[in-house]
């Protein structure tokens, strides 16, 4: 039994699609969320400042005590994730190879596609991870780098149908059966790329196996939780009442109240 809680960071709010799913599968596990809303998006940041960004909110974690850390961002997790996790004492755990394993075992016809900030697709992180465990599998990368921001700002139905749309016809006419949402914003923009994209295309939003593979290790490890569960959050943002309505939103719990961390 470990009663410490999981860390799960984020460029922005997109990470809060996989705590939600992390929730829900560990009801009895804490956890804390950061989200570097300050910074967002990371999707067009040099790789030194992508890791020196998320080695922040690592740092802030391990301060917290917390017992693994999810990476809650593709990006982060493309770009830095290797690289620190050579450097702390805890697990981290990403969604590029959760995302990947699911993807690998849905697909039928072993075309998938993957939309995903310019940095990640540009990273073939996915295309590695995919053809890793089935070299016959092709992969196609797309960026959609205005997606995340659009994410952010939470518009109007009409403004992100727009956007999406002009996304997804870049892809439709593409003969893949799977898509990777390659990027945890992107789940929030499900039912405006549902309306967009051939009802044949299998979606996968890879927080649905971070969330499994966050329980696998936790049980390996003998490291499950018992008890009442606590939630915190935390952003870099200076207006900390954006980021509570959006949370309350998108998490369904109008008793999200954030707290500020310096950036």
């Amino acid at each position: 039994m470990d009663n410490r809680p999981i860390g799960v960071l984020d460029s922005g709010l997109g990470g809060l699609t996989v705590l939600k799913k992390v929730i829900k599968k560990l009801p009895n596990e804490s956890t804390i969320f950061i989200g570097d809303q300050a910074h967002m998006p990371y999707g067009d940041r040099s790789e030194k400042e992508i890791i020196d960004l998320t080695m922040a909110s690592v740092d802030f974690l391990l301060k917290k005590d917390v017992k693994v850390i999810i990476f809650g961002c593709n990006t982060a997790t493309a770009v830095a994730m290797p690289i620190i996790q050579k450097q702390v004492p805890v697990q981290l755990i990403g969604v590029i190879q959760s995302g990947a394993l699911a993807a690998s075992r849905e697909t039928k016809n072993k075309k998938v596609a993957v939309l995903g900030t310019t940095v990640t697709t540009e990273s073939h992180a996915y295309q590695r991870e995919v053809k890793g465990r089935n070299p016959e599998i092709e992969v196609k990368e797309y960026a959609q780098p205005l997606w995340a921001p659009l994410v952010e700002t939470d518009p109007d139905e009409k403004e992100k149908l727009a956007v999406v749309r002009k996304g997804i016809e870049e892809i439709k006419d593409q003969d893949f059966d799977t898509l990777i949402l390659g990027c945890t914003h992107y789940p929030l923009l499900m039912d405006e790329i549902k309306a967009n994209l051939d009802p044949s295309k299998q979606i996968l939003d890879p927080a649905d196996q971070v969330a499994q593979y966050t329980y696998n290790v936790l049980k390996r490890d003998n490291m499950l939780a018992q008890g009442k569960a606590e939630h915190e959050y935390f952003t870099t943002a200076t207006n900390t009442e954006k980021f509570n309505k959006l949370a309350q939103k998108w998490m369904e719990d109008s008793s999200i109240q954030s707290k500020h961390v310096d950036d």
